[in-house]
């Protein structure tokens, strides 16, 4: 039955499509067409037209506001529930967990994501709109500190053959990790992989962006600082940074370290410095436009402040106070709940306080960012601490040789998620369906447990967990 205002309904249909493109470009025409759409959608009674302009309003809501327009998401979800509409459900779910990640509500980004991901495998779209939730998941994952769960997430989801442009952003992700743990081979080797995947891919902020992050912060760990500016600069000359400040800033600010060297250095001795003043000159200006939308902006509008600065200490420019500025970083990543970001931070504050011979102020900070470093693993971050300790004569708290890591019966939180499931009585394919892992991963966690238990079965694990408060599902 053709409805009695069919010409509405495609009308209707037709701007919010065109909305949907139109705001994903960050232009403000969208909410201009997704207001009309939602209008005729209500008088056509389309419900689902109706729900992809309330997402597209609350998109708009973000980027012009700095807004998570929860109200609008939860009026979309109902509507689309009503008439069974999976892509707008989906649609919802990506978008809320998108825009919660981007104002730094880490945990609330992946359990909406997760949830969005259970949603798609019970539609069979967990090749498609799976994989973008799945980066959506590990995103937040990643800013968490929960480096192990979100590689099993990445490995899974690279496994389904996602999209283009959710490989490359799954890829990117991938080498953050291996790059903060100290494998630079892997990193590279993520990093050329993502490139190639956006090879004759049309600019998107959201990949070329933190590529161009990745590849910096690899330059550096590699010594080609006069690679890592010249990344920057590139990204400066091409892209249009104004409009994407959630991928912009991660970016200045990595362009900022890139500048804070010493002039003693390698680098300075074989004419970087000039390239390296040339930038630091250059990014003032891009950031006094940039806007901040929300706490993770300013975390990073913080960090920009304090590296900016400490590349301006290193050049000989008196009078700067960056204790006080890496102390500020500190306390904003310490508030978003970012153990990387905040040790990182406190690191830098430590060696300020070494310069104004402040020594229980720099042993303070490294006691608090040593054990962040050790419990994710980031290596080269706790050497670099280690090494600013021994020339300081500064005591650190240590882990003994051999000592179980941190959680509960030794385990990892990933292997005491698992062991919850196995608890539960819960086979190696549920366990990867319900953690959209593979069966493969979900067998190696299985064995794992089973070897630092000193368990013989799957069973006698779960007593285990029983035992020492592991809660099994319904429990």
């Amino acid at each position: 039955m053709v409805p009695a205002d069919a010409p509405g309904v495609a009308r209707a249909q037709a701007l919010s499509w065109l909305a949907t493109w139109v705001g994903r470009a960050g232009r403000s025409e969208a909410r201009v067409l997704a207001e009309e759409s939602l209008q005729l959608s209500r008088r056509a009674g389309d419900k689902e037209t109706e729900a992809h302009a309330l997402i597209t309003l609350a998109e708009m809501d973000f980027y012009e506001h700095g807004l998570v327009s929860l109200e609008l998401l939860d009026q979309a979800r109902t509507l689309a529930g009503q008439v069974h509409a999976h892509d707008a459900l989906l649609r919802a779910n990506l978008n809320e967990s998108h825009l919660l990640e981007g104002v730094g509500k880490h945990e609330r980004a992946a359990e909406v994501a997760r949830l969005g991901v259970a949603s798609a495998r019970e539609y069979g779209l967990a090749r498609v709109s799976g994989t973008i939730l799945a980066a959506n998941l590990a995103e937040p994952l990643v800013s968490l500190g929960r480096w192990d769960e979100a590689a099993d997430v990445i490995e899974h989801a690279l496994e389904l053959s996602p999209t283009t442009g959710t490989r490359a952003g799954l890829l990117e992700l991938a080498g953050k990790i291996a790059l903060a743990r100290g494998d630079l081979p892997a990193a590279a080797e993520t990093a050329a992989a993502c490139r190639g995947a956006l090879a004759g891919f049309g600019y998107r902020d959201q990949n070329h962006l933190p590529l161009a992050r990745l590849e910096t912060q690899l330059y550096q760990a590699q010594d080609r600082l006069g690679d890592a500016l010249a990344v920057v600069e590139q990204a400066l000359d091409r892209f249009d940074l104004q409009s994407s400040p959630r991928y912009a800033w991660p970016l200045l600010t990595a362009g900022a370290g890139a500048c804070a060297m010493s002039p003693g250095s390698a680098a300075a001795r074989d004419g970087v410095a000039g390239q390296a003043r040339h930038l630091l000159d250059r990014l003032p200006g891009l950031v006094e436009k940039l806007k901040v939308t929300g706490p993770l902006d300013e975390a990073y509008r913080l960090t920009f402040a304090a590296e900016a600065a400490s590349a301006d200490h290193a050049a000989g420019a008196p009078d700067l106070d960056l204790l006080a500025s890496w102390d500020a970083a500190a306390q904003a990543w310490d508030r978003l709940g970012q153990p990387y970001e905040l040790a990182r931070a406190l690191l830098h504050a430590a060696e300020a306080a070494m310069d104004r011979d402040d020594r229980d102020s720099a042993a303070e900070r490294l006691s608090r960012a040593a054990p962040l470093a050790d419990e994710l693993g980031a290596g080269p971050l706790r050497e670099q601490i280690g090494s600013l300790a021994r020339r300081a004569r500064l005591g650190l708290p240590s882990r003994p040789a051999g000592e179980q890591p941190s959680g509960v019966l030794g385990l990892t939180a990933r292997e005491a998620e698992v062991l919850r499931l196995v608890a539960a009585g819960r086979s190696n394919r549920d366990i990867a369906a319900e953690l959209f892992i593979s069966a493969k991963t979900a067998s190696v966690h299985v064995s794992n447990i089973l070897a630092k238990l000193g368990a013989a079965s799957r069973t006698e694990a779960a007593a285990i967990a029983h035992r020492a408060g592991i809660p099994s599902d319904g429990s």
